[in-house]
């Protein structure tokens, strides 16, 4: 579903995977996470921008970096293991109906536009953090047939579903460790550790969303089942961490 949706809209928006500039990164993901850093801070704070709090501003900016890179890191190094390539960009809307027509001539940037005036119009009680999607390429030299008699063989084949799905449910699980390892800090730290593993959660629940080339999407039509287990673990991670 995810692929035949990819190769249907993006024959006229064709993205290609860019190679890092530094470590796992390409130079557009480390414009968009840093672009992305500053719009997640400032949603967690809406209605109330705390302006004569700078630490707690600076501590705000160190857990959604934390978060966004952690998230979008582990992605990048888990992809090759699933023989894919990915790069990471803002949310986009290309199509907007079922016809063949109804596309975008320029895709909508929802992952700018969307959690941005949903927190405000809200006021903050609305926190969405839909940011990314990301393309893949598939590395055909790394895909290994079944065994053909006495010797392995490989083959040259397309991505299938579940590649996307478990590179993207590993970005779902770096979350999770994050939220725990948040909630460990929290006796020490009370207000860094509480906001790592509240947002860590809010971050994987809005992204676990099956909509557009959200990362819930991929997972979803993947691999269902391993979808409803993360669905499960997030809505009991939230009793825990979040309520008081």
């Amino acid at each position: 579903m995810v692929l035949k949706f990819q190769q249907k809209t993006f024959r006229k928006h064709k993205i290609d995977v860019a190679d890092p500039v530094f470590w796992v990164f390409t130079k557009k993901e480390i414009i968009w996470m840093s672009i992305f850093i500053v719009i997640g801070s400032f949603i967690s704070f809406v209605p109330l921008i705390p302006n004569d709090d700078p630490i707690k501003i600076s501590l705000t900016l160190l857990v959604f970096s934390i978060i966004i890179i952690t998230n979008i890191a582990t992605k990048k190094i888990i992809a090759p293991h699933f023989a894919i390539k990915i790069e990471h960009s803002d949310w986009k809307l290309i199509q907007w109906g079922w016809f063949k027509r109804a596309y975008f001539k320029k895709p909508l940037p929802l992952g700018l536009i969307a959690p941005f005036f949903l927190a405000i119009f809200t006021i903050g009680k609305l926190k969405p953090f839909t940011f990314f999607q990301f393309e893949s390429k598939n590395i055909e030299e790394k895909r290994i047939l079944k065994r053909h008699g006495p010797r392995p063989t490989r083959r040259k084949e397309l991505i299938n579903e579940e590649d996307l799905g478990y590179t993207a449910a590993s970005g779902m699980y770096a979350l999770l460790i994050l939220a725990i390892i948040g909630t460990l800090l929290k006796p020490y730290f009370p207000s860094f550790g509480a906001d790592l593993a509240k947002y860590s959660i809010y971050y994987g629940i809005w992204n676990l969303l099956p909509l557009g080339q959200l990362d819930g999407t991929k997972i979803f039509f993947g691999t269902t089942v391993l979808w409803f287990f993360l669905a499960i673990i997030y809505t009991i991670s939230t009793f825990i961490i979040l309520i008081p």
